[in-house]
Order: C-alpha cells, then structure tokens, then sequence
C-alpha cells in the first residue's frame, strides 16, 4: 500500500515543475523583433525635428491672444540633442525665443521638461510644458503653452509632439 501511494507523489513531485514548460513562451525570434522597435530610454544625440500639431488655443485674458493658431496648424523646429539625450530648449520653443529648461528629465523612455521663455518686444514669460516618451524614431508628446505677458494677449496653445532624429548635429 505503502508503493502505491508514493509512486504517484513521486511522479507530481517530477511533473509539477515541469508543468510550467507547456506554456508558450516566447521564441527567440519574437524577442528580437520586439528588440528592434523597442523604445529607448533616452534619446539618440543628433539633429532632430519636431512638428508640432495644434489642437487647442485659446485666449486666457479675453482679448485677441499674442499669436495666430487654430486647431490643425503644424509648426516646426528644429534643435540637437547632446549625448546625454538631452534636447536644446529651441527643440520645443517656437522661433525667435530665448529659452532655459527647468527640471528637464530625459530618462528612462521619458520625455519631461519646463521652458521659461522670453520673445523679444514682449514683456513677460512664455512657459511650455512638454510631457512625452521615447519611440524607436524619436519621441512622442504633448506641449501646453501659457504666457504670462504685460497687457494683453495671453494665450494657452495645446500641440501634439512629433519629434525625428533627421541627422547629425550641423558643425557650429
């Protein structure tokens, strides 16, 4: 009675770690296509472009906002990453502002920073929020502007990030 019982115990104690066996794990081949369109952590140095879709604006001060924008304009820029993949502030700003970056945050597949930005003739901050993530070709995210102007026309302008890395950095 006593061999009967313990065949069977026996054969679980071999047959349950093998029991996991039968699930489908994944193949070689699978995990290197899933390597290759994987998102990196930071992003690659270079030159890169960004396009910027818009898809709100408005006045937050009543009045005619500083900038013309309407919902599915695109506006474009353009900046170098270093080799710690991190952007230039123009890589977010638009044409012509003065920019520092506050906090940036570059890392692990994730794209945050604060600009504080000043246009010339205007008097007052232009601040960004960008908020995104790394993509096999670049980057990902979305992009609030709030100014904070003398007088009249302040805005907020809501975009949709598209950024590529189009090349090398030109030489300076």
């Amino acid at each position: 009675m006593l061999k009967t019982m313990l065949l069977p115990m026996l054969l679980a104690g071999i047959m349950l770690p093998l029991a996991g066996c039968d699930e489908a794990a994944p193949t070689n081949a699978s995990n290197t296509a899933g390597a290759a369109t994987a998102a990196p952590d930071t992003l690659a140095a270079g030159d890169y472009e960004v396009v910027a879709k818009v898809i709100g604006m408005r006045s937050t001060d009543g009045k005619t906002p500083l900038i013309t924008a309407k919902p599915g304009d695109s506006i474009t820029s353009r900046g170098c990453v270093d080799a710690k993949g991190v952007p230039e502030p123009k890589l977010f700003a638009a044409a012509g502002d003065q920019c520092t970056a506050e906090n940036p945050y570059f890392r692990g597949g994730t794209v945050n920073v604060t600009l504080s930005c000043t246009r010339k003739g205007v008097n007052g901050k232009i601040m960004v929020n960008v908020d995104g993530s790394t993509t096999a070709a670049g980057f990902k995210g979305d992009a609030t502007t709030t100014t904070f102007i003398d007088g009249p026309g302040d805005y907020e302008l809501r975009t949709e990030l598209t950024g590529k890395r189009v090349g090398a950095c030109p030489k300076a």
